[in-house]
């Protein structure tokens, strides 16, 4: 039996996204090593990608790419909220379920969810996703380019970031995300994931 590798992170996040906590929107970069692609050929439902920038901040002196800034600058998500995860070695621009625009960059995980459980938690409900060993791996090599930097990533299921965990000690394989949900919005998103 292959001994599971620890990633030395557990990742939970305090509650609902929102711009005050930090968050970012998705964009898509270049594929890099560790990026664990969808079995059905595309996109997968769940994504893990870096945070790049967050709409209504000053971008100046971030070095990005000026047409990415100018998309992110008009994304207008309580009109037109992206709906769907770009592909892995894509940045992706997404919205968070408050309004909030991010530019992310490429998946570092893209799918390998074995299971999606929803349970209660100090201020409402949350989803434990259950990893295989080949996303945990990546989200862990991920997570570990973040640890000790402002740098957050963003959990983005169909398109929309539902969670921005911060890295902390802890094992891997085993993301929480949410934790001021009501019921039968974890309920949504253990369902999407699965």
């Amino acid at each position: 039996m292959r001994t599971t590798r620890l990633v030395g992170l557990l990742l939970v996040a305090a509650g609902a996204v929102g711009c005050a906590d930090g968050g970012s929107s998705p964009s898509q970069p270049s594929p890099g090593d560790g990026v664990t692609p969808s079995a059905a050929g595309g996109p997968a439902p769940f994504q893990a990608r870096p945070v790049l920038a967050v709409q209504g901040r000053d971008l100046d002196g971030a070095g990005l790419e000026p047409g990415l800034v100018r998309r992110l600058e008009t994304l207008d998500c309580l009109r037109k909220a992206p709906t769907a995860n770009a592909p892995t070695a894509e940045a992706m621009l997404a919205c968070d379920t408050r309004g909030a625009g991010f530019l992310l960059g490429p998946a570092g995980v893209d799918g390998g969810v074995q299971r999606a459980e929803v349970v209660e938690v100090r201020g409402g409900y949350a989803v434990q996703v259950g990893l295989d060993q080949a996303s945990a791996d990546a989200l862990g090599d991920l997570v570990g380019g973040l640890v000790g930097s402002e740098g957050r990533f963003a959990v983005v299921v169909d398109g929309t970031v539902v969670d921005l965990p911060r890295a902390a000690d802890g094992v891997g394989a085993v993301l929480q995300v949410g934790g001021g949900w009501s019921r039968a919005e974890a309920d949504d998103v253990a369902a999407r994931l699965t």
